[in-house]
């Protein structure tokens, strides 16, 4: 299943029914040509199918007349890690010519303002493609906008993927039922334990990374 940034979109931020005939956009998980119909969003966002479909739609980005292969390893061939920690982009090879990508940096970011009166703050994990449950970890926003506006700037998106999760930070601690069984309160910790087992199924290493299900909220001592 396919998560769009936003749960909603009006009528104004979307168009839809485009048609392809190939040459202009490659499926984002396996950098395959996409041939087909498709819609944008006003986020720059783009996916398959006339109109959005939570269980089909994929999520496309820019064709690159490129071997799937030269995306995937383009940020070992370009970056070293010199002594200082500091990290540099290797001379030569070509590549700096057409790309100006940026590896991405471990950040745990803390919740804005705006966040903390909503109750809810965005999480976004960075994941290496091809070693999803080695290389995961925690980026800032600034970097996911980066990612997102793609064009060969920012962090790799054919050698990086993005996960982005709403992290409850406010309300009860646990769930509340009424006399039924029926929830009438989402709970903090279950709330967060269930986004992470959802997304466990897909990247089992989140479970060992997020273990702390009141992790910024008044229940962790975060205020």
């Amino acid at each position: 299943m396919m998560f769009r940034k936003k749960i909603y979109y009006p009528d104004t931020q979307i168009t839809k029914n485009l048609y392809t005939r190939g040459k202009e956009w490659v499926y984002l998980d396996n950098w395959e040509e996409y041939i087909g119909f498709y819609h944008k969003y006003s986020t720059g966002e783009v996916y398959t199918g006339k109109t959005w479909n939570p269980i089909e739609s994929r999520q496309l980005v820019a064709y690159k007349d490129k071997d799937k292969d030269y995306f995937r390893y383009i940020d070992i061939k370009q970056y070293v890690v010199l002594p200082s920690k500091k990290v540099e982009r290797q001379s030569g090879g070509g590549l700096n010519k057409y790309y100006d990508y940026t590896p991405p940096v471990v950040v745990r970011r803390m919740p804005t303002g705006d966040e903390i009166s909503n109750g809810i703050m965005k999480r976004y994990f960075i994941y290496k493609r091809n070693e999803s449950n080695r290389v995961f970890f925690e980026i800032d926003e600034r970097q996911s906008k980066e990612y997102q506006k793609g064009g060969g700037k920012g962090i790799n998106q054919f050698l990086y993927g993005m996960l982005i999760i709403d992290w409850k930070i406010d309300g009860d601690e646990f769930d509340i039922f009424d006399d039924n069984g029926i929830l009438i309160s989402p709970g903090v910790v279950d709330t967060n334990r269930r986004i992470v087992l959802r997304n466990s199924e897909k990247f089992p290493i989140l479970a060992r990374i997020l273990t702390d299900y009141r992790e910024f909220s008044k229940y962790a001592g975060f205020t």
